[in-house]
């Protein structure tokens, strides 16, 4: 991939910054110029997407939020707001179980009373199956509440050595630093090297928060490259390349020469004892970061967030260490887990398994949760019907189309597996938490639409 070309707005901020730099104001964490956004690569489009193994997961970029024209309640194809009046909520768990005949054997479904609790329907909700990129709900979880919402990664540049002239870009598991951010941090660590008269470093890339990548189990060999990449510490503008970290450092390299730094060679290296940060760039907040993730089902974010966790909690340096970790998070909302297999942060392993039981028992969780849940069901975060992210092109169809702008959700698929957990909000006026899990179907716009209708009904509008 080039690299992207800067803007004009970037481009009056890179003039702005070189006139900090001359007044030696330029150490403060470099941050991405608003309003825009971080590029990445394994997102996830709208739905419909292929029909192959991972068709809700294609490379791209994250695309910027923008709130739809309308959050109310649905509406028409001419825009004319629908009439409140639905189906009665008594014939819902009987509605629920017919339409729930067409999923076969492999399928959980549950379905819960937000304000109470309480549950309303459920199909074999303790079976556990494969959840798809509903998996990123527990990421998220487990990411919020190591960090907390607001937390923000911010990646340095020191230096060491007896003449200080030992340079170290230090990856902390950011997944959004952007070749903007970087050639600002850059630009920060020329004019502090400048300043003390090094015009010739060694460079070295320090990835070791997190150990050699290896593939999580389940993963199939054609996954790496194209749906996920190695899970490394250090990447830039989600690059999906075998060695991100290296890549990082080479564009770092190129902009350093660009103002005036020799750079006498380029290694990976752990940052030595005693070195002085002489440059940062820092992320947006984890808020936005996890929005983004699950609106566009961002695999590499999804894992990196998982691995920065971990290691912040002091968790082994191994998949079954971060795994676990998660899971205890999950737990610690008084979540079952029980039957779940956790084998990484994004679902794309086939080796995952979760019930429809434990997945709306986290919605509900989350729904309820004062600090989490206004973080998961912003507008900018989960998909709503119709509208936004994974779900932008879901419910397009009647009779499914009535639950256009009543439904967040969290999509998951593969190629034999689709799967949504989210809210509902009825005609009624009352909300619902619903999880729904079918495996052994192709994922194709048939088994979609069998989907939307089911999640449709809890709305009471069909």
């Amino acid at each position: 991939m080039r690299h992207p070309r800067r803007t004009a707005t970037t481009t009056t901020l890179l003039t702005a910054a070189g006139l900090v730099a001359a007044l030696g104001l330029a150490a403060p964490a470099t941050a991405d110029p608003a309003p825009a956004r971080v590029p990445a690569q394994a997102t996830t489009p709208p739905d419909p997407g292929g029909s192959g193994e991972h068709s809700e997961t294609t490379a791209g970029v994250v695309p910027p939020f923008v709130a739809p024209s309308h959050t109310g309640p649905a509406r028409s194809v001419d825009g004319t707001a629908r009439s409140a009046a639905g189906l009665p909520a008594s014939g819902l768990p009987t509605r629920l179980s017919s339409r729930s005949t067409s999923f076969g054997s492999s399928f959980s479904g549950s379905v819960f009373d937000t304000s109470t609790g309480s549950p309303i329907w459920s199909k074999q909700a303790t079976k556990a199956l494969r959840p798809g990129s509903t998996m990123k709900l527990l990421t998220a979880t487990t990411a919020l509440r190591t960090f907390g919402t607001r937390h923000r990664f911010v990646t340095p540049v020191l230096r060491a050595g007896s003449r200080g002239d030992y340079v170290y870009l230090k990856g902390v598991g950011d997944p959004t630093v952007s070749s903007y951010r970087l050639d600002q941090m850059a630009a920060s660590t020329a004019y502090q090297l400048k300043k003390r008269g090094i015009r010739s470093i060694s460079l070295r890339v320090d990835d070791t928060l997190f150990p050699a990548p290896r593939n999580a189990t389940g993963w199939e060999a054609s996954d790496v490259g194209q749906w996920v990449t190695p899970v490394r510490a250090l990447v830039y503008d989600g690059r999906m390349v075998s060695d991100t970290s290296m890549d990082a450092g080479d564009r770092f390299r190129s902009e350093l020469r660009s103002r005036g730094i020799s750079v006498r060679d380029l290694r990976r290296g752990a940052t030595a004892s005693g070195a002085q940060q002489i440059a940062s760039g820092r992320s947006p907040e984890l808020r936005t970061i996890v929005g983004d993730m699950l609106r566009v089902s961002h695999n590499d974010y999804a894992e990196k967030l998982l691995w920065a966790s971990g290691m912040k909690a002091g968790t082994s340096r191994t998949w079954a260490g971060v795994t676990s970790y998660s899971r205890s998070q999950v737990a610690g909302y008084g979540v079952s887990t029980h039957g779940s297999v956790i084998a990484d942060g994004s679902g794309l392993s086939r080796s995952d398994r979760l019930t429809s039981h434990t997945l709306a028992q986290l919605v509900l969780a989350l729904r309820k949760h004062p600090s989490l849940g206004p973080v998961i069901f912003a507008d900018a975060s989960l998909p709503i019907a119709g509208r936004t992210g994974t779900l932008q092109n879901r419910f397009e169809t009647a009779p499914a189309s009535c639950a256009v702008g009543r439904v967040r959700a969290k999509t998951g698929s593969l190629r034999d597996a689709g799967a949504m957990a989210g809210i509902a909000k009825g005609t009624d006026g009352k909300e619902r938490v619903f999880a729904v899990v079918s495996n052994g179907q192709p994922y194709d716009a048939d088994l979609r639409g069998r989907i939307d209708a089911l999640v449709a009904t809890t709305t009471l509008c069909m």
